[in-house]
């Protein structure tokens, strides 16, 4: 009979991200159900497991929106190498590809102190695992889904324990000529909604992430990872222009990533290398005289120490170059911007039960001036019982966002005049844990409190003019309950998430949005997950709610929607090869629902995935 066990505060290994950020909400998303769902971009995997807001539409553009902010406020790291476009200031989360990657670590609230600019609102990790493989592996994935959909995907692992190579390589399109029901005929006469189909909406992404890897000593080695990446899609058409559809335009993104680190894990001293290269080129409906490119060097250094006492610290330098290439930028503008930044952490272990943790965080920009960001946070763990613990968490901290270059270069509409994005947060959380002979389950809410200050937005006046407008504050209840348990020979996962979250714009400002909910930032989200394992055979189901929002600034509403997926899988293990063959049903109850304003989304729609393993390990 299987039992659980609990794992106390005395004996938690605490991972780099919670080791020096004490009191604060990071998680990383369970395996057992990414394999469900890492299918296209990482969009549909927050969407479907995370109480995270996603704004999308069909077309192939996503971004994401932790606690209310914009997607400008949210860092999605790759290594040492923040993946956001320095033009635009965040990612499009659907030309990430979830199936490149292998972990998934979600922060939640400011993380400036650690994480630099943007980091506001919440923070992304894209992790790649640490295998050290010594034989050979290999993993396929491939999808056939409704609308066109095709996925085709492998991952090769060749090492011989000391030496490794990981090689990573997708396609993945959509054609998405699905039918929707188009409301928006403009036909006084006749004002009836009206059978349309989806055109102009198809998308392509490719992509190679290719790993060299050697170790040196169990505690030092050097990694390098390669991620080459192509995205091209059509701009969706609205439904008022899909009724009369004649053409699409399209983009081209083609970015490369490479970040390559020497570790040295020793003691007393750790030390830690790092360097990357980035370049991104977006071209706008084959105009080649319309480029968007920036390219980026990236170096950082850090040393780092741990006391058997308890208590340790860090501290780094890192360092970037810029030089953007932008048809709407002046050469007399901008030519190329630095920035360094210097950091020191530490942690303190108070008791067995009380840790405390400290960050401070300086960074230096060419002809701009970033403020200090400090945080501090603390968590305790009460012993309930001999299975069971409450642990009470609470944290301080202080944020910033640099203007992105498009906010202060854009042609005549940008403004070198902008302040930074200035935040100050708090936030407090109580989590419970327990255990009983066939189940473990865990229990927690957090409360938080986030005032940003100089929020820049892009605003109308006679033309689109970026300017530094008002202030915002976001605050809220986030509230999780997780359970493992097993009803007979099955077992079980459930999760349930919801959150409560006013966003608004400070009252003392005479504009349409002042005291009203924040455009696109629902007020209540909530998210369900349940899977059951059962010999071969896997049930799994997700649900999401996502409450009324606000489009623009006349107080028009988008109505809420509640979806729900669906799925079976069936694994067959024969010696050292591993076949898992899932089929699932998104959208089950054929909701129609609007993500965007007047963009349409998917119906019902039917995928099937087959996932193929083979391992050969030498003895």
């Amino acid at each position: 009979m299987r039992r659980f066990e609990l794992v106390l505060a005395e004996v938690v290994s605490y991972g780099d991200l919670r080791k020096y950020q004490s009191g604060v909400r990071i998680e990383t998303l369970p395996s057992s159900q990414l394999q469900f769902v890492n299918q296209g971009g990482i969009d549909q995997v927050l969407m479907r497991l995370t109480p995270v807001y996603v704004k999308t539409n069909a077309g192939g553009l996503s971004t994401i929106r932790f606690r209310g902010t914009s997607p400008n406020h949210t860092s999605i790291h790759f290594g040492g190498i923040n993946v956001n476009s320095l033009t635009l200031g965040h990612s499009n989360l659907s030309a990430l590809p979830s199936f490149l990657f292998d972990t998934f670590t979600l922060q939640y609230g400011s993380s400036s102190s650690v994480n630099g600019s943007g980091a506001i609102g919440g923070s992304l990790y894209l992790g790649l695992s640490e295998n050290w493989t010594d034989g050979w592996k290999l993993t396929t994935n491939s999808i056939v889904g409704s609308f066109g959909e095709y996925m085709l995907g492998a991952k090769v692992f060749v090492g011989n324990g000391r030496w490794e190579s990981v090689s990573r390589i997708y396609g993945y399109e959509k054609e998405n000529n699905f039918p929707f029901l188009n409301k928006y005929t403009g036909d006084i006469e006749n004002p009836e909604p009206q059978n349309d189909v989806q055109h102009g909406a198809s998308l392509k992404n490719g992509g190679i992430l290719q790993e060299f890897n050697y170790r040196f000593s169990p505690v030092k080695y050097l990694k390098t990872a390669v991620w080459l990446q192509y995205n091209w899609n059509q701009i969706q058409p609205s439904m008022p222009v899909n009724l009369h559809y004649l053409e699409s335009p399209e983009l081209e993104d083609t970015n490369l990533r490479i970040w390559s680190e020497f570790v040295d894990k020793g003691k007393p001293l750790k030390f830690r290398a790092g360097a990357g290269f980035v370049h991104d080129m977006e071209i706008y409906n084959h105009q080649k005289s319309q480029y968007i490119s920036t390219n980026r060097f990236v170096s950082e250094i850090e040393i780092s120490s741990d006391y058997a006492a308890g208590y340790g610290w860090r501290g780094g330098t890192k360092y970037r170059l810029i030089k953007p290439r932008v048809h709407a930028y002046a050469d007399s503008v901008i030519n190329l911007e630095q920035h360094f930044e210097f950091y020191l952490s530490g942690y303190y272990h108070l008791s067995r039960r009380l840790r405390a943790t400290v960050n401070l965080r300086q960074m230096l920009v060419t002809g701009f001036k970033a403020p200090f960001t400090p945080s501090a946070g603390f968590e305790y763990v009460f012993r309930t019982g001999n299975n069971s613990m409450l642990s009470f968490t609470s944290s301080l901290a202080k944020s910033y966002r640099i203007p992105t270059f498009n906010d202060r270069y854009w042609g005549t509409q940008g403004n070198p005049n902008l302040k930074s994005e200035n935040g100050n947060s708090v936030e407090s959380g109580l989590r419970f844990t327990g255990v009983r002979e066939k189940m473990n389950f865990q229990a927690a809410v957090n409360v938080f409190y986030m005032h940003v200050k100089n929020w820049i937005e892009w605003r109308n006046m006679g033309e689109w003019v970026a300017t530094n407008v008002k202030e915002v504050v976001s605050k809220g209840i986030e509230t999780q309950l997780k359970s493992d348990f097993f009803i007979g020979k099955a077992a079980s996962v459930f999760s349930l998430n919801y959150t409560f979250n006013p966003v608004r714009a400070v009252e003392k400002y005479d504009e349409p949005t002042s005291g009203r909910q924040m455009i696109y930032s629902p007020k209540n989200m909530a998210s369900a997950w349940l899977s059951v394992k059962w010999n071969r055979w896997t049930f799994f189901t997700d649900s999401r709610f996502i409450g009324t929002r606000y489009p623009d600034d006349f107080n028009n509403e988008l109505p809420a929607y509640f979806l729900l997926n669906s799925g079976v899988s069936y694994l067959i293990g024969i010696k050292q090869c591993a076949l898992d063959l899932n089929f699932s049903v998104n959208n089950v109850l054929d909701t129609n629902y609007q993500n965007e304003r007047y963009y349409a989304m998917p119906g019902r729609f039917f995928r099937l995935a087959l996932r193929f393993k083979f391992e050969k390990i030498n003895s």
